[in-house]
């Protein structure tokens, strides 16, 4: 069984998603960015793109309008402006 995290995605009107994932892809203003359980401490700026979130073995898919990604030792947030399910 895979390794679990607590994710967190906030936008002014909501809290977007909560819940223990996998894993977290999401594209920086530096390029893609994998987050996984016992990631570094980490702090980057988000580019608008594609928000990917593995859970139960399969990913499901957002578009997130810039922000930014804050991993340390208890979850990992995403603060971004805008965020839709891509369904």
């Amino acid at each position: 069984m895979a390794s679990l995290f607590n994710l967190e995605v906030v936008t002014p009107e909501s809290k977007f998603f909560e819940g223990e994932v996998e894993m977290v892809v999401v594209r920086t203003t530096e390029g893609d960015v994998g987050i996984m359980k016992n990631h570094i401490n980490y702090v980057a700026p988000l580019a608008k793109g594609l928000l990917k979130i593995k859970k139960d073995g399969s990913f499901k898919h957002a578009s997130i309008e810039g922000g930014f990604i804050s991993v340390d030792k208890e979850k990992t947030t995403i603060v971004t402006d805008a965020a839709n399910w891509n369904e």
